[in-house]
């Protein structure tokens, strides 16, 4: 790796949500012995105890489920299907516990190993789940696809980039074929700063899954930042998946990524002109600001031209200017002084004006939606 160390070509904004929760206060009797003092630890074991029951209560599915297990712990299918259920609800914890049970009971179930070291990765056990994907993986001599790439994830995600690619080829030996696997090959060859052997392999994934958005994106990315950049080529990649505004901020992006950030600027400002209320693109000119330290200015936006609409508009200015101009005097219609002021030519005025305004309401961004 370089000093840009693992690549980050997007600006993700995470937006938290705060969660709260409620104590029960009860009024003891004299005669009542005095409650143990709660503590932090049984305060969060019976949030937990309730929230299990809250995603049970209110769920059929849940409800179903757990009269299975309390039937027959030993209901694989059951435990699976509600340790997913938890982890919908946003109970990792509880579902962890679902799996591990499952691994205990089952320990050569390789779909058990997987589910387990997915769920420790959710929750940030990396270690763990790079150990349980490991012994996964020497128990199933004969090899196992999805455990080869699990465990290319995770080392991915160690840093160990150089093994990661071991195992994400090794995955591809079981099924060359899959479209998901040529992909993460190519993203690890990515953070490895192989732009070229990344770009073959994301072409190849494209080939297997044409509708891999991943794949496409991840293909912009390595042809943006090849030794002798495809900036066309990349561009195109990315509008076919995302459209035009998001093809240029993704492209400023990479451009940010390697310090050219004049050129970053320009592509943010294309982006903006095509979408004036980019959320990505407004954060990315603001740190590009941060980086060149020059003050960030946001565009006005393209004001699209449609041919049919500017010929209507004319034929408005037509029909109102032939509808405002007054008869010519006959004997029976007496010329009045209003008659010679030029209303004809107020009329054509606004007619002109509300033209322009149904055409300017009209012609706004109609970028990228």
């Amino acid at each position: 790796m370089t000093s840009r160390g693992a690549m980050n070509y997007s600006i993700a904004i995470l937006i938290g949500a705060l969660v709260s929760t409620s104590c029960v206060h009860r009024v003891q009797q004299a005669a009542t012995p005095r409650a143990p003092a709660k503590t932090a630890v049984s305060v969060v074991m019976a949030r937990q105890v309730q929230n299990a029951v809250d995603a049970g209560e209110g769920d059929v599915e849940a409800r179903a489920l757990r009269k299975r297990l309390a039937a027959h712990a030993d209901d694989l299918d059951a435990r699976i299907l509600l340790a997913r259920l938890y982890s919908r609800h946003g109970l990792p914890d509880l579902a962890l516990e679902h799996y591990r049970l499952a691994a205990a009971l089952f320990p050569d179930s390789i779909m058990v190993t997987i589910e387990l070291a997915k769920a420790l990765r959710d929750i940030g056990e990396i270690a763990e789940a790079l150990q349980v994907a490991e012994s996964g993986i020497t128990r199933h001599r004969g090899g196992n696809w999805e455990a080869f790439s699990l465990k290319g994830i995770l080392e991915d995600d160690q840093g160990r980039f150089a093994q990661a690619e071991v195992d994400h080829r090794a995955a591809l030996a079981l099924s060359p074929a899959r479209s998901a696997l040529l992909n993460n090959l190519g993203y690890n060859l990515l953070l490895q700063e192989q732009f070229e052997a990344a770009a073959a392999e994301f072409r190849q994934a494209l080939a297997a899954d044409p509708g891999s958005g991943i794949a496409r994106n991840n293909l912009g990315v390595a042809l943006a930042s090849e030794s002798h950049p495809a900036s066309g080529e990349a561009l195109a990649e990315w509008q076919k998946s995302a459209g035009q505004a998001v093809a240029h901020n993704n492209f400023a992006a990479v451009l940010m990524e390697q310090g050219r950030y004049a050129e970053a600027r320009s592509e943010l400002r294309t982006a903006l002109e095509l979408r004036r209320n980019f959320p990505e693109a407004l954060a990315n000119m603001e740190l590009v600001s941060e980086k060149d330290g020059q003050l960030a200015s946001v565009p006005v936006p393209i004001q699209p031209v449609n041919f049919w609409r500017r010929m209507a508009s004319t034929w408005a200015k037509i029909t109102e200017t032939r509808v405002a101009t007054p008869k010519l005097p006959t004997s029976e219609t007496p010329v009045s002084g209003a008659a010679k002021s030029g209303n004809t030519s107020a009329s054509v005025t606004a007619a002109t004006s509300a033209a322009h305004t149904s055409h300017d309401a009209d012609g706004g961004s109609k970028g990228d939606q």
